[in-house]
């Protein structure tokens, strides 16, 4: 009889935002304020710029650029990516989703990181819900304003 591989249950963080605005608006407004906030893609996904591979540099502090890749780009309403660099975590893996609720929609954020962070994991992973949290905000605050 052989052993059955041990599950793992990593550690996961979500946060969600109601839209009174369409899908397909806020996944736009979504994506340029992702180029905008992050100075925009190093290398372009498929499709471009947006899709799958595309890479983004995030600067924190004076060390090298932690990277964002694209996993999966199902527009309008998927957008997963991993995080790699000096982050004090082996896996870190998130991804937006947007619901359709008819003229207004659902935006959420789900993250998945290490079964047992480290110190300098967990503050990571603080730092990415503040940081996810403000951007998330920027994105309702946009698809809700005016023409």
């Amino acid at each position: 009889m052989t052993d059955k591989p041990k599950k793992v249950k990593h550690t996961s963080r979500s946060l969600e935002r109601h839209i009174r605005a369409p899908r397909d608006h806020a996944w736009a407004v979504m994506l340029d304020l992702i180029e905008k906030n992050t100075g925009g893609y190093v290398v372009e996904g498929d499709p471009p710029p947006h899709g799958a591979g595309a890479v983004i540099h995030l600067q924190l502090g004076d060390g090298p650029p932690l990277v964002e890749t694209v996993l999966s780009f199902e527009p309008p309403w998927r957008r997963a990516y991993k995080v790699e660099g000096d982050m004090g975590l082996d896996l870190y893996e998130a991804t937006f989703v947007l619901r359709d609720d008819g003229d207004e929609c659902h935006l959420s954020w789900g993250l998945v990181v290490d079964p047992e962070p480290t110190e300098e994991g967990w503050a990571f992973v603080d730092l990415a819900l503040t940081v996810i949290g403000g951007f998330m905000d920027q994105v309702v605050a946009a698809s809700e304003a005016p023409a």
